[in-house]
């Protein structure tokens, strides 16, 4: 499907999504922006042969397909205020935390298609992973043009039940955080044996990349992966066990349980106003 796309809130998120879309062919000409930081304008329309508006109704009106980009508590009044020019024809993808599928439809007022999305921030690198759940209007054209969107900067997932977004946001959404701190833990581990800090950095970053794109790309379960570099009683054996004693499997667990629970409680604080 070729269609106008407009950009509600053009920050670090649209922009990986814009960025994918570029990248993949999309013309420029078909798409479009707005955002309240003028001054912000020139340098988007340069850096990606778009057209940006300073009110949202000019960019939501001319659209087929409109991406919420704006922050959670902002996106009840941004979407009030550009109501009355929505259509029912209309595909809105929101990229906000937290927002469900049905304040969303209240809020737009008209029955439309809607897609909740979790991306998260490796896309601004082209490495996004995205959750997408959508409404019982949007149908299977919509659904593939929509992954492919998310395609153009990572991957995707669906899921069906909207609770399962917690998990999402928890497995994926917020993950990036942890393997951060991981990161950050390790290199300063390096430095405690004696490693400089790039050393330190570069040998941690790239064992970290290249366990993951072994995952992504070989058939063979995580868990003989993990095998078939611990040799008994060698090197690696010794460093799992360490995990083992200091409980990584509760660490973690009770990191992205907790990390759910918060976004369940977010996502009911926002449906509650």
């Amino acid at each position: 499907m070729s269609l106008k796309i407009a950009f509600v809130g053009v920050g670090n998120m649209a922009s990986a999504i814009i960025g994918g879309l570029r990248a993949s062919g999309y013309a420029g000409e078909s798409i479009v922006g707005s955002s309240i930081n003028v001054g912000d304008h020139k340098n988007i329309e340069q850096r990606f042969g778009i057209t940006m508006y300073e009110d949202n109704k000019d960019a939501v009106a001319q659209a087929d397909v409109v991406f919420l980009c704006v922050k959670p508590n902002m996106l009840q009044a941004v979407v009030e205020d550009f109501a009355d020019v929505v259509r029912d024809d209309q595909l809105f993808v929101s990229v906000a935390a937290g927002i469900e599928i049905s304040a969303l439809e209240k809020w737009l007022v008209k029955p439309v298609s809607v897609v909740r999305s979790m991306p998260n921030t490796p896309a601004l690198v082209g490495s996004g992973m995205s959750g997408l759940i959508a409404n019982s209007r949007t149908n299977e054209e919509q659904k593939v043009w929509v992954s492919n969107v998310f395609d153009s900067f990572g991957s995707h997932v669906w899921v069906m039940n909207e609770e399962h977004m917690h998990t999402v946001t928890a497995l994926s959404g917020s993950a990036p955080a942890y393997f951060f701190r991981v990161l950050e833990v390790m290199i300063d581990a390096g430095k405690a044996q004696g490693l400089d800090e790039e050393t330190s950095r570069k040998l941690s970053t790239y064992a970290m990349k290249g366990a993951a794109a072994m995952v992504t790309t070989l058939d063979d379960d995580i868990a003989q992966l993990r095998r078939n570099i611990t040799s008994p009683n060698g090197t690696t054996q010794a460093a799992l066990e360490a995990l083992e004693e200091q409980g990584i499997e509760a660490l973690i667990t009770a990191a992205v349980g907790a990390c759910a629970k918060r976004s369940k409680e977010l996502g009911e604080e926002f449906a509650s106003k």
